[in-house]
């Protein structure tokens, strides 16, 4: 019985590393290129709010108006409910403006940063994989006002 009760404190710990473990590998945003950010306009196709991230599938026209399926990741419904997000705040046919960031191997998506409603409103629908926050909605609402539409063309302006 002794070396049962040795060897718990060191069964507790195996396991929480091995939960910290997984959870820091479900949170890998690998797959996107967290340095770019980038603005696009789109129509919703679906918005998928399910766990354990929602997703939002939008139609996006080229130069030549010829529309393609883009899908980008967020976060899941119990983090976007604590914002006001729910299930109805995008339905098919809603043009949006959102920005994101790319996937690193260039499909068509990536991870949702805000998103600019019709009403002019933003919202933070991200998880982490893309910056939504408050701060970066203020500093894109100057880069917007000068029409910009990448991080990158602003910062090698100097903005």
């Amino acid at each position: 019985m002794r070396r049962l009760q040795d060897s718990l404190p060191l069964a507790l710990a195996a396991g929480l590393l091995t939960m910290t473990a997984a959870v820091d590998a479900h949170h890998s945003f690998t797959q996107f290129d967290r340095t770019r950010e980038y603005l696009q306009t789109g129509t919703v196709v679906r918005w998928a709010f399910n766990n354990p991230h929602s997703w939002l599938y939008l139609n996006v026209a080229d130069e030549d108006g010829n529309e393609t399926l883009w899908s980008f990741e967020g976060s899941g419904p119990v983090s976007l409910i604590n914002r006001g997000i729910t299930g109805s705040t995008f339905e098919p046919g809603d043009t949006l403006t959102f920005m994101y960031c790319p996937m690193v191997d260039g499909r068509n998506g990536g991870h949702l940063g805000w998103v600019q409603l019709a009403d002019g409103s933003f919202i933070n629908p991200s998880d982490g994989g893309c910056n939504g926050n408050d701060a970066n909605i203020e500093r894109w609402k100057g880069w917007l006002e000068q029409g910009f539409t990448s991080n990158v063309d602003a910062e090698a302006a100097g903005q």
